[in-house]
């Protein structure tokens, strides 16, 4: 089950300023975060043939799970995704789209801080993958 977290929620442009207080106000757990392509205005679907293929795999894992989880989308335009420089490379960390990353509070000596799982492209269509990034504990 989705618990859905407004995307506008999460500061895209910081994700270090971003991340650690909304973690902190769910309680402990984790916050899956869905990157994917923007519509395109023409078809109305995802511009990236990829993300196309992940979106029904990641609806199915989540909607099939007994357990809530908190999830969020955030749509990448493709004039920025095609940008070698843009926030979602450098300060996300993304390296393709589709990424489902599930992002939680890990404390180490007393300190809480983010840490990050990730499916990328191919593995956002694996169940047992999806699976196992749903089920994790840190």
């Amino acid at each position: 089950m989705i618990k859905e977290v407004a995307s506008n929620r999460i500061d895209a442009a910081s994700p270090t300023e971003t991340l650690q207080p909304l973690l902190e106000t769910l309680g402990g757990e984790p916050l899956f975060i869905f990157f994917i392509a923007s519509d395109d205005p023409v078809t109305n679907q995802p511009w990236c043939p990829d993300v196309r293929a992940a979106i029904a795999p990641v609806q199915k894992a989540f909607s099939e799970d007994q357990r809530e989880h908190n999830f969020a989308t955030i749509r990448i335009a493709k004039e920025e995704w095609k940008n070698p420089t843009n926030k979602f490379r450098l300060q996300w960390g993304l390296q393709a789209i589709p990424t489902l990353a599930r992002y939680s509070l890990m404390t180490v000596d007393g300190e809480s801080f983010p840490s990050i799982r990730m499916l990328v492209e191919a593995e956002c269509l694996d169940e047992v993958k999806l699976s196992g990034l749903m089920a994790a504990e840190e």
